[in-house]
């Protein structure tokens, strides 16, 4: 790269500089047109008043000579056009005839030369008809003079020496030069424009300094909030501004809020894995308890079943291996149950995270088909809206297959009712049947009978929840959990 265009090249990539610039240039060009303008306009009135002057200071010049060409004393004359031409203000003074002969000149140099009107010099004022001609005019030859042309009237008293057929004996001629008023002019404009470069430099850097510290300074700062957030760090945030934030500050809000929300769904996302790990682990644990429990003691049974009927058969004991065959048939039923049981339970926990209304009423519906009990389910117009997070959801519907498991096993009836209702801060679970019952403090002291409800309480627990357990025989059984609502 070269080396020379390297800072305009910076330049050109800062914020702060392009702004700058683009407020400094039109100001700096409103402020010099501005002078430039009251440049002219003060040069026009100013041309104005020097014209207005000259014509005064001609009548004033007529009458100085008047006496004296009255008298036709031309040492006189010479004496007063000395004089006023030696003044600072005042450059020549000169007398011309009708013909254009000069007569009288304060510099003595242009005496008895004959001036023609198409020449420069006169021509400025000839070029306009002899009633309309300027006193005043700016000469072309010579630059910054001022000529004042004031006519000498053939005035009665000059009719001695004089036609009295011409209005006019002659002009005289004044020269006035105007390069001091120039160069105060100049000299004004010159300190206008140092002023306009002033205020624009001030602009400059007002406008340089308020961008970088209301903009481009607050931009930098969300720089490596920005990086990191790319970088994989969702915990990242842009600075706040607190209340009444500004377009930057409501930028960096609507960020903060996105990797909010992002953040909480990885870490909902990673919760759910998590969960997700963890109940198939479960899962494993109880396929592999339920296919020690149940397999195995079938695979016992229909072993010992198979040897009895084999006996039987052989002392042509007939009925008693029928007996004993019904009695494996229906073994082998049940253990269809349970296997089919548990591989509903396992669809049912893929579903989580899908609304807990939608997964009970699909375990419901199907658990209904698989054991032909009817199940009556009610669920309260708050429950999906309740928050119920993943790993709630997963325990409850873990809780309603072991009470609903429980009931098909033991219960001996044909219905069962699961109500869920929230309220208040608290998600209520019931589940209900009119089956066998049993006494609880029997079954708590039996730990292999036990074991369902050890468990189902200690899911209860795991998610904060309350676990309640009523039932007599006779009298059905009763599971209460009582879960607070906004817990993570």
């Amino acid at each position: 790269m070269d080396r020379g265009r390297f800072p305009f090249a910076r330049l050109r990539r800062s914020l702060r500089a392009r702004v700058a610039l683009g407020v400094a240039l039109p100001v700096m060009l409103a402020l010099s047109s501005l002078s430039l303008a009251h440049y002219l306009r003060e040069r026009a009135l100013l041309e104005g008043q020097l014209r207005m002057t000259g014509t005064q200071l001609g009548q004033i010049l007529t009458g100085s000579l008047r006496r004296a060409m009255l008298a036709n004393d031309n040492q006189m004359i010479a004496a007063v056009l000395k004089d006023v031409g030696d003044m600072e203000t005042i450059d020549r003074v000169r007398i011309v005839d009708t013909a254009g002969v000069v007569r009288m000149d304060s510099q003595s140099t242009d005496l008895g030369q004959q001036k023609l009107t198409d020449q420069p010099g006169c021509l400025e004022c000839h070029v306009d008809p002899p009633e309309s001609r300027p006193r005043t005019a700016l000469l072309t030859t010579v630059s910054g003079i001022m000529r004042i042309a004031t006519p000498i009237d053939n005035e009665p008293a000059c009719s001695g020496c004089h036609a009295e057929s011409s209005s006019h004996l002659g002009v005289v001629l004044a020269d006035v030069p105007l390069q001091a008023i120039e160069q105060d002019l100049i000299h004004d404009l010159e300190t206008d424009l140092a002023i306009s470069v002033g205020i624009t430099l001030l602009v400059t850097i007002g406008v340089y300094l308020l961008v970088h510290q209301s903009v481009v300074r607050r931009v930098e700062s969300f720089r490596p909030p920005l990086a990191a957030f790319a970088a994989g760090d969702l915990s990242a945030r842009l600075p706040d501004q607190g209340r009444n934030p500004d377009e930057l500050g409501q930028l960096a809000g609507a960020f903060n809020h996105m990797a909010d929300d992002l953040e909480r769904h990885n870490r909902e996302q990673a919760e759910r894995t998590k969960l997700r790990q963890r109940a198939i682990v479960e899962e494993r644990d109880r396929i592999a308890r339920e296919l020690h429990d149940g397999i195995a003691q079938l695979l016992g049974f229909v072993n010992n079943k198979a040897m009895a009927v084999r006996l039987m058969l052989r002392k042509q004991q007939t009925a008693e291996a029928d007996l004993q065959l019904q009695q494996l048939e229906e073994a082998s039923r049940e253990l269809f149950t349970d296997v089919r049981e548990a591989i509903l339970g396992l669809r049912t926990t893929d579903k989580t995270g899908a609304g807990l209304s939608n997964a009970l009423h699909d375990y419901a519906l199907h658990f209904s088909r698989l054991s032909g009990i009817a199940i009556e389910l009610s669920i309260g117009p708050g429950v999906e809206g309740a928050g119920l997070n993943t790993e709630a959801e997963l325990q409850l519907l873990r809780i309603i297959q072991e009470a609903l498991t429980n009931v098909r096993k033991h219960a001996a009836t044909s219905r069962a009712a699961i109500v869920l209702q929230a309220s208040e801060g608290i998600l209520d679970l019931a589940i209900t049947d009119h089956g066998a019952g049993f006494w609880p403090a029997a079954m708590e002291a039996d730990p292999p009978q036990g074991y369902g409800l050890s468990t189902m309480r200690e899911r209860a627990e795991s998610i904060g929840a309350t676990f309640e357990l009523t039932s007599a025989p006779g009298e059905g059984t009763r599971i209460s959990v009582h879960t607070p609502l906004g817990r993570r």
